[in-house]
This record gives structure tokens, C-alpha cells and sequence, in this order.
């Protein structure tokens, strides 16, 4: 079972990879990227972080619920050109984000107000790399699909990226 949010997040990872074959790291991210995240996270330079960060969801009178997601591409970078080497991703990566992009997938809206910018701080300075988010919203319509049997009860079997996760059985201790 793979949701419509995973499934989304996969195939912007996968676009993202084939712009950017020189990327040594490219992984899903829970949530903002930061210092934080950087000091418990190992990651080859230079990597992409994709995230989705919020969504605002909607129902329809159809009954199905869509959603507005607020996504990110954390760039990392290192090394003495780390800036510049970060902002050329960045526009790379922003390039992807124009009106037609549906990221091979069905019932998906158009990326809407792409922005770039730069994750600053000293801390992020004084560890030698460069950190800048590429953000943009967009909808998924028809949340729910492939998660449910024909009952309506979710399914048993998790796959995240490919892998399948090991649901507990009801009333099995986690």
C-alpha cells in the first residue's frame, strides 16, 4: 500500500535525480530541514532532501478529500564553492517547478508559488555547508486511493519507497 503523498514525494525525487545525476544523496525528508537535522543526519554532498512539509486538505462533494501540500527540496552542499554549487541546484531543481509539471502522476495540480531561499545561520556557516530550500505548493486530488480495500478498511500491507513496513496485527503490542 502506498499512498498518494508517498507516491508524489517519490517521483519528484525521482525528476530530481534525473536533472541531477551528480547528486550523491537524494531522501525523503520528515519536515523542515536544519541544523538540527544535519548533525543527526549523514549525508554525502552533495544530497537533496525532499519533503512535505504541511497539506491542507478538502473534501468534495464526490466524497474523495484533496489536497493543497506545501512541499521543499533542501539542498546541501560543502566544500569552498558550496554557495554557489547550492544556488545552481536550487535553480535546477526550480526549473522543474513550471506550470505543466504533474511529476508523471495522474490528478495533480500545476506547482504554484515556487520560491527559493537560502537556510541561514551561523552554525550552518561555522559546519562549512550551505543549506537552501526550493518550496512550492501543490494539489493532489483524490487522496485515499490504493490504501483502502473494496470494504473501505485500510490495507495491511505498508510500502514506503518501494519497501514494505510491518504493520502489527490488531491487538498486538507495537
Amino acid at each position: 500500500m502506498t499512498g498518494r503523498i508517498n507516491a508524489f514525494r517519490a517521483a519528484v525525487m525521482a525528476d530530481i535525480k534525473i536533472i541531477l545525476p551528480q547528486l550523491q544523496t537524494i531522501e525523503p525528508q520528515f519536515g523542515r530541514f536544519n541544523l538540527d537535522e544535519l548533525e543527526r543526519t549523514s549525508l554525502r554532498c552533495p544530497a537533496v532532501r525532499v519533503a512535505v512539509l504541511n497539506g491542507k486538505l478538502t473534501d468534495n462533494a464526490s466524497g474523495q478529500s484533496d489536497a493543497s501540500l506545501q512541499c521543499a527540496a533542501f539542498i546541501v552542499t560543502d566544500g569552498k564553492a558550496r554557495d554557489e554549487q547550492g544556488w545552481t541546484l536550487a535553480e535546477a531543481i526550480a526549473t522543474l517547478l513550471h506550470s505543466a509539471q504533474r511529476w508523471t502522476l495522474n490528478h495533480i495540480g500545476a506547482p504554484e508559488k515556487p520560491s527559493i531561499q537560502p537556510v541561514v545561520s551561523a552554525s550552518i556557516k561555522d559546519r562549512g555547508v550551505a543549506i537552501i530550500a526550493v518550496e512550492w505548493t501543490q494539489a493532489i486530488r483524490r487522496l485515499g486511493e490504493n490504501i483502502f480495500d473494496e470494504a473501505g478498511v485500510a490495507l495491511t500491507e505498508l510500502y514506503v519507497n518501494g519497501d514494505e513496513i510491518e504493520l502489527p496485527a490488531p491487538g498486538d503490542e507495537p
